[in-house]
């Protein structure tokens, strides 16, 4: 029996019990035997960006706080999810941080370097950024251009982050299927199943989309049954994106 040449999948129209428009299963009305030597590629791709700087995985900041006579104490500040540009993070960190209750924090924005300037005041305050430790997770960094390592404030004295703030958030997509990936991909962390990688080539609200540019881009797929397909949308740590209620489409091109 021959087989469709192109697929177009659409999670509006995924299959019921499906968990997500990232993580569904998309149901084809038959069953369709792919010949030895088939390749496969996915094309056509349109999410929408609905990624927000700050998300829940990438937050929480952690404060170890010293001050004379009192016993030191670790703070957690919380970053509220949501869309910033360089300037609303920055008046965000400060009311965040000022809202921790320990000293009177300045947060300044270096529009020349992209570095934040952290500043608290407080008699014999030491303010600890505590760094990357998995006893501290959905740490938000990278989002504030803070070391690792993390930071040592002193009363009255500023201190320049070192690196550039990140307002992007996802940077990059991969959609994963075990019908078709367990061939001849691997992901970034020895995924087995990743079939396209997307990258994010528009801005938070616009519409992300991606062509096929190159032939090496076809697997093999040759061999294989399809009725019930299983796809997953992720970001770069291999975590289902939340794509917020909006659908995705993509369609699949076969070869022979």
């Amino acid at each position: 029996m021959s087989f469709p040449r192109k697929l177009y999948i659409d999670s509006r129209f995924r299959a019921p019990g499906s968990a997500s428009h990232s993580d569904f299963t998309f149901q084809l009305p038959r069953s369709i035997e792919l010949p030895a030597g088939t390749r496969a590629v996915v094309d056509s791709v349109q999410i929408p960006n609905v990624f927000p700087t700050v998300e829940p995985g990438r937050s929480l900041l952690y404060l170890f706080v010293t001050d004379v006579g009192t016993p030191s104490v670790e703070v957690v500040v919380s970053l509220v999810t949501g869309h910033y540009n360089a300037y609303t993070l920055t008046s965000h960190l400060q009311d965040q941080l000022n809202a921790s209750g320990y000293g009177a924090w300045t947060v300044g924005y270096n529009e020349s370097t992209g570095r934040l300037t952290l500043n608290v005041e407080g008699s014999g305050l030491v303010v600890r950024l505590l760094g990357r430790d998995s006893a501290r997770p959905n740490d938000a960094l990278e989002v504030i251009g803070a070391d690792e390592g993390g930071i040592t404030l002193i009363n009255g004295f500023p201190e320049v982050l070192p690196h550039h703030i990140d307002i992007v958030g996802v940077r990059v997509l991969f959609l994963a299927s075990p019908n078709f990936g367990a061939y001849n991909c691997l992901g970034p962390r020895g995924e087995s199943d990743y079939i396209r990688q997307i990258m994010v080539n528009e801005g938070y609200s616009g519409y992300i989309t991606d062509k096929l540019n190159h032939p090496a881009e076809y697997i093999d797929v040759g061999g294989t049954q399809l009725q019930s397909l299983k796809f997953k949308l992720v970001d770069g740590t291999g975590e289902v994106v939340d794509m917020k209620g909006r659908s995705i489409a993509f369609s699949i091109i076969f070869l022979d």
